[in-house]
């Protein structure tokens, strides 16, 4: 009996022990997120640990294999940046000027790579104090790389051979532990090296490694995006990481190494990045890469790695990992891997780790290290600048939809659909009746209101005989007095002050568009109405004012007919040069904005801010798209257009083009315009509606106008306005008083 029971039990054990090792493991296993206040306090400790272990020069200490003040203090310095620490900080300043008289004399990938990623987040906007620097500082990054992989030195001057042999000096605790050696250099005079082919080299040079290339990887985009040419080098690094990836997907430490976390991450950013340099940005849009990239087993490979070791993480986990993780999936934009929520478990492991003191000091490389990079973690923050805006992947398992469905249709109709979109009628407009379409308002003149519109027919023609008796204009619902109207068929000129945006990237080079473009303005310059004043602003990697403000047709045609395709898209800073240059103009304005690609390049703007912009100023944005969907963001420009009150055109030819621009002179020379007076008596700093309507029709036009001034309490003074009122009084009282007591007012 007891034999039999030990024999049931030894069987249940077998099974027992069969079922555990044999189980699927569950991978995509919930874990709660940490409270935002929990991380908000670690943070804050955090913050105060770094601020409390700041040398009296503004310095942070770091040694390891030789003195590293430069890159720990930079790495400080990125961390507190991140962590909500104002550039006008204290503590920001003092580790900028260190910055600033150690990064002229280092040769150290680490350090160097992390000086340009804090003087970058510093000056973030290209065309700021440091853009010199850090492309000074880029280029020398740039020639420490050895057919896309860096050691630990790089060097001073760009053309000498890098480091010496042996020379294992790496920066904030960061080099995994291997002794670096010289590599070769490239030097800036190789750029014209044909960078649309890449032999791929099985027997690459392994005497980098991967965590400085990395490093490097950061260094030189943050510097791309700051003027410096990086192209050749993006591209040797995607394919660096593309011909020493392993079977699993993985990356090690150096090639032929196995695999490890971090360095896994490391090559999932470097082909992201290498799918993002310029010159592929130039061509096609950010979701049209983002597509390929999904779609590449490479890639795909790499992801479901870097998946498998985010849900392995725990509390013993390499900090440096831990960021690494952090770095990629933020750079991508990616919220969860596989439905695992990668930040949820990196999150609670380190607020497990987490000293009384604020620090992270259990780890590999040292308390401060691990502690900045403990904080760039919690705070999400993304060290490959603009990547997730310049590249976008789809969202998981989304399913293969046009952005319009009007894509493949007669360009005549897309665009006649467009305009009821932008007209901005009401939504009980019927069908057969006029639409009006308002093209913008005017407070210069305030109190008087001047509106500029279009009345279009219910087959898309202009009307053009309407009267003053015809037209209805309202401001926040109430019917105001019309005190002049002029119309097309009136005999009082009618001009028009209009900002020509241009696209003048390397894509314009495909299917001679440059050309097509240049045609299209020409006969845009024969329609306008007489004594127009056009200006034309072009883009690519820069935005230039081509041609001032004028009537001299023939100078503005000459200078569009010498752009040459060259550069990036800086679209929404082209838009928004424009509005600014249009807020100091009165009268009829408009802008007039085309791009054939994706707005990749921009440093001061947004759709968002140039939406609002144009919206506080009262002037219509028309949006041009030319090219297919997988060249344009078509949804963006719509999105510019139907804000704005302005229309989007999409062109999928060339060809199409001079019929565009025609159309676009014609609604100028069709276009009516009143002046109101609105029945508010202060400039209150107000955002004032307007709608404007034909006859009895429904068929609203809308738009808003701002009207600049200080913004007074409706409802009676009270609060700051109430303090200031008393002050006046004060003011104007006190010197009866001093005199009825015999005093003086000196």
């Amino acid at each position: 009996m007891k034999r039999s029971l030990m024999k049931q039990s030894l069987l249940f054990l077998m099974i027992f022990s069969f079922f555990a090792i044999v189980r699927p493991p569950v991978l995509d296993a919930r874990e709660d997120r940490p409270a935002q206040d929990e991380v908000d306090r670690a943070i804050a400790r955090g913050v105060g640990f770094l601020r409390a272990n700041q040398g009296e020069d503004g310095s942070w200490r770091y040694v390891f294999n030789g003195d590293h003040a430069l890159g720990i203090t930079s790495l400080a310095g990125l961390a507190l940046l991140e962590n909500g620490v104002s550039r006008d900080d204290r503590a920001i300043g003092r580790a900028e000027r260190i910055v600033l008289r150690l990064a002229e004399d280092c040769d150290q990938t680490y350090d160097l790579s992390l000086a340009i990623l804090f003087l970058a987040r510093v000056e973030p906007a290209r065309g700021g104090r440091y853009d010199e620097l850090i492309t000074r500082l880029g280029a020398r990054l740039a020639a420490g790389g050895h057919d896309g992989i860096w050691n630990y030195n790089v060097p001073l001057d760009p053309g000498t051979p890098t480091g010496t042999p042996g020379n294992n000096t790496g920066t904030p605790g960061i080099n995994e532990g291997a002794q670096g050696r010289s590599g070769g250099t490239r030097g800036r005079s190789n750029a014209n090296r044909n960078r649309t082919t890449r032999r791929k080299n099985a027997s690459r040079d392994a005497s980098g490694d991967n965590s400085n290339t990395q490093f490097a990887l950061l260094g030189l985009w943050a510097a791309s995006r700051h003027g410096l040419d990086v192209n050749w080098e993006l591209a040797d690094i995607e394919g660096h990481f593309r011909d020493t990836q392993e079977s699993s997907g993985r990356w090690g430490y150096r090639p032929g190494v196995g695999g490890s976390e971090a360095m896994t991450c490391a090559g999932l950013l470097g082909l992201a990045i290498g799918a993002s340099r310029p010159e592929l940005a130039e061509r096609r849009s950010s979701r049209a890469r983002g597509a390929d990239l999904a779609a590449d087993p490479a890639f795909q490979n790499a992801l479901r790695a870097v998946a498998e070791g985010a849900r392995s993480l725990n509390r013993s986990e390499d900090i440096y990992a831990i960021w690494s993780l952090e770095r990629a999936c933020v750079a991508l934009g990616l919220r969860d891997l596989e439905g695992f929520d990668w930040y949820a478990r990196g999150a609670n492991v380190l607020l497990a780790r987490q000293a009384s003191d604020g620090s992270w000091r259990d780890g590999r490389w040292g308390v401060l290290p691990d502690s900045s990079l403990a904080l760039l973690f919690l705070r999400k923050a993304n060290l490959a600048f603009e990547l997730d805006r310049v590249l976008k992947l789809p969202a998981p398992n989304a399913r293969k939809t046009a952005e319009l469905p009007l894509a493949n249709s007669d360009p005549g109709e897309a665009r006649n659909r467009s305009n009821s979109n932008a007209a901005g009628t009401d939504s009980a407009s019927s069908e057969g009746e006029a639409t009006v379409v308002v093209n913008g308002a005017d407070e210069a003149k305030f109190p008087e209101i001047a509106v500029d519109f279009l009345i279009k027919k219910a087959d898309g023609e202009p009307l053009v005989d309407a009267t003053q008796n015809d037209i209805h204009v309202y401001e926040n619902d109430r019917e105001m007095e019309i005190l002049s109207f002029n119309g097309p068929s009136g005999s009082t000129p009618r001009p028009t002050t209009v900002v020509l945006v241009v696209d003048k990237s390397k894509s314009m080079e495909d299917e001679n568009r440059i050309d097509g473009l240049k045609q299209a303005v020409g006969v845009f310059l024969a329609g306008v109405p007489k004594g127009s004043r056009v200006a034309v602003i072009a883009f690519g990697s820069d935005v230039d004012v081509i041609a001032p403000f004028g009537d001299d047709y023939q100078a503005i045609r000459t200078a569009v007919d010498a752009l040459k395709p060259e550069g990036a898209t800086r679209y929404y800073d082209a838009v928004t040069r424009a509005l600014e240059m249009l807020s100091h103009e009165q009268g009829r304005r408009a802008v007039l904005a085309l791009t054939d690609g994706e707005d990749t390049f921009s440093r001061d703007a947004t759709l968002e801010s140039a939406a609002n912009l144009a919206i506080k100023l009262g002037l219509p944005v028309h949006t041009l798209g030319l090219g297919g969907d997988d060249e344009i963001a078509s949804v963006d420009l719509k999105e510019l257009a139907r804000r704005t009150r302005g229309t989007y055109y999409p062109a999928l030819r060339v060809e199409d083009l001079k019929s565009i621009y025609q159309e676009l002179a014609r609604n100028l020379k069709n276009s009516y315009s009143l002046v109101y007076k609105t029945d508010r008596r202060l400039p209150d700093g107000t955002l004032r509606p307007i709608k404007v309507s034909y006859r009895t029709g429904r068929n609203f036009g809308k738009t808003e106008v701002f009207i600049r001034g200080m913004v007074v309490p409706a409802a009676g003074p009270r609060g700051l306005f109430l303090v200031l009122l008393a002050a006046l009084v004060a003011l104007a009282i006190a010197p009866r008083i001093v005199k009825k007591r015999g005093g003086t007012t000196n």
